[in-house]
């Protein structure tokens, strides 16, 4: 079992066995399992447009309560290049990819941080991708690819 921790609504996560998936509806902070983890966590409050948001203190600290939840159970915490998150929290990302590479319909710059895990190798294109993401709708913006979540589980599992 993994948990996926601040999914949306409609996930791909939802579709897939073997996954306690965590949404705004079945709330990240009542998570209690011993189970790894790989969490989402909003960034409107740590992206380089923070100053745009309405500033949410639950929904900012719900990025700490998933790296805790991460440093316990192991997992993976991903957030965009450019989230003063991990400043702040004292971490460092692990690797930095491209969200392209996984089938995103435009170039989305992405920090993971890996706990007790560690990142397999991954697709690496060199397409050229023309789509920005203020171009998309708003509930795309944070859409996670089949391959992504599915490259994410896998991370996991052969840990």
């Amino acid at each position: 079992m993994i948990a996926v921790l601040c999914a949306l609504e409609k996930s791909f996560y939802k579709t897939l066995p073997d996954l306690e998936v965590y949404d705004k509806q079945r709330n990240a902070y009542t998570f209690n399992l011993d189970i790894p983890v790989i969490a989402h966590p909003p960034c409107q409050q740590w992206s380089r447009l923070k100053s745009f948001a309405k500033f949410d203190r639950e929904e900012k600290d719900l990025a700490f309560f998933c790296l805790e939840k991460i440093k316990k159970n192991g997992g993976i915490l991903e957030h965009p290049a450019g989230s003063s998150f991990f400043k702040e929290a004292g971490i460092k990302p692990t690797i930095s990819i491209d969200q392209s590479w996984f089938g995103f319909s435009c170039r989305k710059r992405t920090y993971l941080y890996f706990h007790d895990c560690k990142p397999l190798s991954f697709p690496l294109s060199f397409d050229l991708v023309t789509k920005r993401v203020p171009d998309l709708a708003q509930d795309m913006r944070s859409y996670t690819t089949p391959q992504f979540a599915n490259w994410l589980i896998d991370c996991i599992k052969k840990a």
